[in-house]
């Protein structure tokens, strides 16, 4: 008898272990500068607080995922924000290579900026 509870004590150890979990795993590179990675970029799952970062060869890694679609959000500063579209299976490994371009300021966005400012130092200033 305690050889029975014993195998299905193992059995059902082993069955809890070996859930299958989704995994997403990539790379990040500079679409500016040779697909050079890019270091510390983070990689976030849309609506959710799941998030990763890139390592020095800009590979980054997020597990335990559920079945299902999701949406990955690649970010880095002074670049543009991307997203694509992820399906997550079981068991299996998705590996996502991607780069980011550089984003673009206009000198009328930088001139309204500066100018917003300008005004509130101004009017700070003021109240002093």
């Amino acid at each position: 008898m305690k050889q029975l509870i014993t195998f299905f004590i193992l059995l059902f150890a082993s069955f809890c272990f070996s859930q299958n979990t989704g995994l997403i795993t990539g790379k990040l590179t500079d679409q500016e500068f040779d697909n050079n990675p890019l270091v510390f970029a983070d990689v976030s799952i849309k609506g959710t607080s799941i998030k990763s970062t890139t390592d020095q060869t800009g590979l980054f890694v997020i597990e335990n995922l559920e079945d299902g679609d999701y949406t990955l959000v690649c970010s880095f500063a002074g670049y543009e924000t991307k997203e694509l579209k992820v399906k997550v299976v079981s068991g299996a490994s998705k590996f996502i290579k991607t780069s980011l371009g550089a984003s673009t300021v206009s000198l009328l966005e930088l001139a309204s900026i500066a100018n917003t400012s300008e005004k509130n130092n101004k009017t700070a200033s003021r109240l002093n």
